[in-house]
């Protein structure tokens, strides 16, 4: 009877471990001399507190419809991601929420934005929208985070698989046309031009592109940091351009608030 017990326990932690040191790895890819200490902790608690909102979270779905699971699961993340992203590095600053505001209410869009650091994510949770996360499918297997992302219904993708891009297609427009708007990013180390898959989304169902620009201090990891995290929303994109004329419009909005690329 204990094996029952601690071979599945020991299991856990044993993915809790991994996933802790994988996004210490891919933190320290870029941020290669800041503290380690500060990401260890910031893994450490992102992974169990979302293990333990998982915990509380997915009992609900005995005893509420599926849409209103995704919504509890949804602002439980963001909730933890904004009150770690505080604790750490302060609050988020965000520069044209008119943008936001000049939309139409319920009206869901495609956000698409430059990614430079998994903080990107708590960094995108200050978004005064309800949104949903394209994301590589590796991810929603990662324990906590990503079992909560699966509850919250976002959107898993395997690069270069057909079946897979298919399916993130479907995906998307049922999130759009449950009026969630999505996100999308691109690229970690440099900021490439962004690829077809949003545009053609936009396109097929007629939504408005708002391109994203995330800002991220160099110092992000130090304990005595000096910079904010800043997050610039512009101008929404008409899907009534051609797709070249929007992929064009959209990086060079996100470009154009990048300081080093400016």
């Amino acid at each position: 009877m204990a094996l029952f017990i601690v071979a599945p326990v020991a299991a856990l932690g044993l993915a809790v471990a991994v996933t802790v040191v994988g996004i210490v790895f891919e933190e320290k890819k870029l941020f290669a001399s800041r503290a380690l200490a500060k990401i260890s902790l910031f893994a450490v608690l992102w992974v169990l507190c979302s293990l333990l909102n998982f915990a509380l979270v997915a009992p609900l779905g005995l005893v509420v419809a599926p849409a209103e699971l995704e919504v509890i699961a949804h602002e439980t993340c963001q909730t933890l991601a904004r009150a770690l992203h505080v604790a750490f590095f302060g609050p988020v600053t965000i520069e044209g929420q008119e943008h936001l505001r000049a939309l139409s209410q319920d009206e869901p869009v495609l956000f698409v934005a430059n990614h430079q650091t998994m903080m990107d994510v708590t960094t995108l949770y200050f978004l005064p929208t309800r949104f949903a996360w394209v994301a590589k499918s590796v991810i929603f297997m990662m324990p906590g985070p990503g079992w909560m992302m699966k509850l919250a219904n976002y959107v898993p993708l395997k690069r270069k698989n057909k079946e897979s891009i298919a399916q993130m297609f479907a995906a998307c427009q049922e999130r759009l046309a449950a009026h969630w708007s999505v996100i999308g990013t691109r690229s970690r180390s440099t900021f490439l031009p962004f690829k077809d898959g949003a545009f053609d989304i936009a396109k097929t169902g007629n939504v408005r592109i708002v391109p994203l620009t995330i800002v991220i201090p160099d110092d992000l990891w130090t304990w005595n940091r000096r910079g904010a995290c800043k997050l610039v929303v512009h101008a929404p994109l008409a899907a009534d351009k051609s797709k070249v004329e929007l992929k064009e419009a959209a990086y060079e909005a996100v470009v154009s608030a990048v300081p080093k690329m400016k």
